[in-house]
């Protein structure tokens, strides 16, 4: 249920979210964090955006959890990356995914002795 956005919960699912979080108020500003990114990229437009970024940039300020002032840190060092994203909509999860897939052929051929093996079994794999 935490990894799970608010909206696709059935309406016994958020009460039981709801009753867990009153119990652990971190985790509640956890969820609630996260919460915020999933809406955060589903607004349109560079400048509604950029409002937005730092109004999460500003909540996360007034957090005592050491995990989100780390991903406040993060996230306004990347500032300029991700607003970019509401410009052209594009993100490199793709190229990610590949090094992924590279990564475990790679780590499950125990080391290939011919390249083009190892080649062969990655395009398989990316496919």
């Amino acid at each position: 249920m935490l990894l799970t956005t608010r909206e696709r919960l059935r309406p016994d699912e958020r009460a039981a979210l709801r009753h867990m979080l009153l119990s652990y108020p971190e985790l509640r500003e956890l969820y609630e964090a996260k919460e915020a990114m999933h809406t955060f990229y589903r607004i349109k437009g560079r400048a509604r955006a950029g409002r937005a970024f730092a109004n999460l940039v500003d909540r996360l300020a007034t957090s005592a959890l050491p995990e989100l002032q780390t991903l406040r840190k993060t996230l306004l060092r990347w500032r300029r990356a991700i607003l970019e994203y509401f410009l052209c909509g594009y993100t490199n999860g793709r190229v990610e995914g590949f090094n992924l897939k590279a990564k475990l052929v790679k780590r499950r051929a125990y080391g290939y002795r011919s390249f083009r093996n190892y080649r062969l079994r990655l395009l398989n794999a990316c496919a």
